[in-house]
């Protein structure tokens, strides 16, 4: 986050750590939930809304291609462990 320029480390840094916070905290509501499939899927939007961001911050020069790379492996390995969590719920 060091190469993002100031005026967007305050907004699209903080929109991007809000998000793993806000999955973070789904992930605690759907181990203790019955119905853990709702969360789920509300999990699953907000993995897509980082995707869009991390991109954004890409296509914007703010990210290098290969810290873009790494994180996007990240992000899509979540994607698969989610899949099947929410598969094992189905």
């Amino acid at each position: 986050m060091d190469n993002f320029p100031k005026y967007e480390k305050f907004v699209l840094c903080t929109q991007i750590k809000n998000l793993v916070l806000e999955i973070s905290k789904l992930i605690i509501e759907a181990n203790k939930s019955k119905s853990k499939v709702r969360f789920l899927n509300r999990i699953d939007v907000k993995i897509e809304q980082l995707r869009m961001l991390i991109r954004f911050a890409h296509d914007r020069k703010y990210l290098s291609h290969k810290k873009y790379e790494n994180v996007s492996k990240k992000i899509d390995e979540i994607g698969r462990m989610l899949g099947g969590w929410i598969k094992s719920c189905s």
